[in-house]
């Protein structure tokens, strides 16, 4: 579609990328707005953005590797080929330690992750229509976009943007609205991001048509991975609520 923003000789930047660091700096912005309310100062606020940073990018890497069963893709492909489930998982695992370390509360910043992340991905994903990856299969529905040989596709990314950004309006108005006036319990708008989002990407991963690695009963590893949290979801709510 359009892989290259600006090129100055031998120097490129790519559309993708640009797009990534845009949907990382908004993310980033919103949860700045949280700050204080973790009882987090300047420099520690930092430091968690190159925790979850840092845990985003190798999960996201080592999802790719293990959905690709191929440990080679770590050097043969260190800049691309990432995972989104296995980022947002090390993000997760990345924030719990860090908020071990820094003694704040991780129950509230997932809250406003939940709406960080929707935001950031809803922008990250326009670089990969951009790229002309995670494309859709053949549709003959007017908002058809050729790509991958194809006259009309699916745009799968686009789908996926909306839906993001349609979830961080409705966990941030619903969820984080609730979980501050004390109506919900800490940790509960993370946990309608983390449903929503599972059910969206099931659906759009119905109208896909790239590689996406293995398929086991007619399912790819995000359709697996999105039952898989939609039911740990269900299970912890209905725990807390006992």
């Amino acid at each position: 579609m359009f892989p290259t923003l600006l090129k100055l000789g031998s120097f490129e930047l790519s559309t993708y990328g640009a797009f990534a660091a845009a949907g990382y700096a908004a993310a980033i912005l919103r949860l700045k707005a949280g700050r204080e309310k973790w009882g987090l100062g300047e420099d520690e606020f930092w430091d968690l953005v190159y925790w979850l940073f840092g845990g985003a990018l190798l999960g996201g890497k080592l999802g790719y590797i293990l959905v690709e069963r191929d440990l080679s893709l770590l050097w043969r492909e260190p800049r691309y080929g990432f995972v989104f489930y296995g980022g947002f998982l090390g993000s997760v695992l990345a924030g719990w330690i860090a908020s071990r370390r820094m003694k704040f509360s991780f129950l509230k910043l997932s809250d406003d992750f939940g709406v960080a992340l929707p935001l950031g991905h809803a922008i990250g994903r326009l670089g990969c229509l951009a790229a002309g990856c995670c494309y859709g299969a053949h549709t003959d529905l007017p908002w058809g976009i050729p790509l991958a040989g194809d006259p009309s596709r699916h745009p799968t990314q686009i789908y996926e943007s909306s839906a993001n950004l349609a979830i961080a309006l409705v966990v941030a108005r619903v969820g984080l609205a609730r979980t501050r006036d004390g109506r919900w319990k800490p940790g509960s708008a993370f946990l309608l991001y983390t449903a929503l989002y599972a059910v969206a990407r099931f659906a759009v991963e119905l109208f896909r048509d790239d590689d996406r690695g293995f398929v086991l009963a007619g399912l790819s590893p995000s359709q697996w991975t999105a039952a898989a949290v939609l039911l740990a979801v269900g299970v912890i709510a209905w725990r807390r609520k006992s």
